[in-house]
């Protein structure tokens, strides 16, 4: 498996997982991440964030959604 494809997938899981903790569909989340640069710092932070559990992982988001200026629930 290439690089490339582990950070998609992951990128996927985090979409996925973000979705299902705040009652949203996964094109909504898609669109919110873009929106907000999340999926740049998600591929960005690879190496880091890939070891970090789910739920650390969901509100790693949030935090830096929120820095963003995006409304997000918490």
């Amino acid at each position: 498996m290439t690089n490339r494809t582990k950070i998609a997938e992951f990128i996927a899981f985090c979409i996925e997982a973000y979705a299902k903790d705040n009652g949203m569909s996964g094109a909504d989340v898609c669109a919110l991440f873009a929106r907000y640069g999340a999926l740049e710092y998600l591929e960005r932070g690879y190496g880091v964030l890939h070891t970090m559990g789910e739920v650390w992982l969901i509100a790693e988001l949030k935090d830096y959604l929120a820095k963003k200026g995006a409304k997000v629930p918490r």
